[in-house]
């Protein structure tokens, strides 16, 4: 004789106090649980590559500043900057509409603006004048 030869054959037991609980709402209880919902797409989808501000040498600095005084308006350039709010380098090209040594920053066509202290490159594609 087995261990459960005497409950084997009996009827599933239903509650009387408690109704049954749909297929659905069973399944339920058995799915992974996040206490986040979507809280590790969302770090995944922010995490991006943060950089300090790199030491210009005392050559590049010369470099660009040569450079600078020697830009004039309608010059095309391509200028790699580090944007401190952001904490990384960005690649701008367009043309220069003027120089403000009063702001300390270039002012181009397109309004966009970029103080000189933030250029860690510069490069003269094009004189348009």
């Amino acid at each position: 004789m087995g261990k459960y030869d005497d409950i084997i054959n009996l009827p599933h037991h239903t509650s009387k106090n408690h109704p049954q609980m749909s297929l659905e709402n069973r399944a339920a209880q058995f799915a992974p649980f996040a206490a986040l919902v979507g809280y590790s797409e969302a770090i995944t989808s922010s995490q991006e590559y943060l950089e300090d501000k790199k030491i210009i040498s005392e050559d590049k600095k010369e470099e660009i500043e040569k450079l600078l005084h020697n830009l004039n308006k309608g010059d095309s350039v391509e200028v790699e900057y580090y944007v401190s709010n952001k904490k990384k380098y960005l690649t701008f090209q367009g043309t220069v509409k003027k120089i403000d040594y009063i702001e300390k920053r270039i002012i181009f066509e397109s309004q966009k603006s970029i103080f000189i202290k933030d250029i860690f490159d510069i490069e003269l594609l094009s004189n348009e004048y």
